[in-house]
C-alpha cells in the first residue's frame, strides 16, 4: 500500500515538474558535450573566433587617403581691350530696343559690341573648344566657343580668324581681331561682337567681360 502511494507520488512529481526536469536535462547535456570537445581537443588546434577577420596579401598595400588640392578662382577676362560699347545687350526687361545707326532702327541686341582699334587682338575669354568658325553677311566672320559648364561665347564682327573647328583654346589666346566685317553693324565701325548663351538661353555677356564670373578649379 505505501508502496502504491510513494509511485503515485512520484508520478506527481513529475507531472508537475516536467519543464523544470528537462530543463535540467538539457543543461547537463550542453555541459557534457562541452567538456567532451574540451578534453578531446588536441593543444595546437586553432580557435575560430566568431568573427573572424579575413585579410590579404594587399592589405597593407592599399593607396593612401587621396590627397585634396586646393581650389583656386579663375575669372573670365574681356576678349579685348576696348574703349566703349556701342550697343548694349538687351535682356526683354529693363532694356527692350537699341538703335542700330546702319539699319537706321531700334531692335533687339543679342550681345555687347565693344569699340576698339581696327586690328585689336581679339583674345579668348576663357579655355575651351571651338564649336564653329563661319562668316554671314550681317556678323562677318563668327568664332563661337564652348567654354564648359553649358557656357558658349560667340565672338562675331572679326577679322584674321586665327582658330579651327574642333580646336582647344586657352584663356586669353588669340582668336582673331577687331574689324568691320559685321555689315549690320558696320557704321559702329571696328568693333567686336561678343553672345553669351547658358544653357541655351542668352545671357549678358557683361559680367563675363567684366570678369565678375569665375569657376573653382583645382589646383596643380
Amino acid at each position: 500500500m505505501n508502496s502504491a502511494k510513494q509511485t503515485n507520488k512520484f508520478t506527481r512529481f513529475l507531472r508537475n515538474n516536467a519543464a523544470l526536469l528537462l530543463l535540467i536535462f538539457c543543461v547537463l547535456a550542453i555541459t557534457a558535450v562541452v567538456l567532451a570537445v574540451t578534453l578531446t581537443r588536441k593543444p595546437d588546434t586553432p580557435v575560430i573566433p566568431d568573427n573572424p577577420v579575413i585579410g590579404g596579401p594587399d592589405d597593407d598595400n592599399k593607396d593612401p587617403d587621396p590627397v585634396v588640392k586646393d581650389k583656386i578662382k579663375v575669372y573670365f577676362n574681356s576678349p579685348v581691350k576696348y574703349n566703349k560699347i556701342s550697343m548694349e545687350y538687351t535682356d526683354g526687361k529693363d532694356l527692350l530696343f537699341v538703335f542700330n545707326s546702319t539699319l537706321n532702327d531700334w531692335a533687339s541686341h543679342k550681345g555687347v559690341d565693344l569699340v576698339a582699334t581696327d586690328g585689336t587682338e581679339v583674345n579668348a575669354m576663357y579655355d575651351g573648344t571651338v564649336l564653329d568658325v563661319k562668316e554671314t553677311f550681317a556678323l562677318g566672320q563668327i568664332v563661337t566657343i564652348d567654354h564648359g559648364d553649358n557656357v558658349v561665347a560667340t565672338y562675331a564682327s572679326l577679322g584674321d580668324v586665327q582658330v579651327t573647328k574642333g580646336q582647344a583654346v586657352k584663356k586669353g589666346e588669340k582668336i582673331g581681331v577687331v574689324s568691320t566685317s559685321a555689315s549690320n553693324e558696320f557704321m559702329d565701325g571696328a568693333h567686336v561682337h561678343i553672345e553669351i548663351a547658358v544653357n541655351g538661353k542668352n545671357a549678358d555677356p557683361m559680367p563675363y567681360i567684366k570678369g565678375e564670373i569665375f569657376r573653382e578649379v583645382e589646383q596643380d
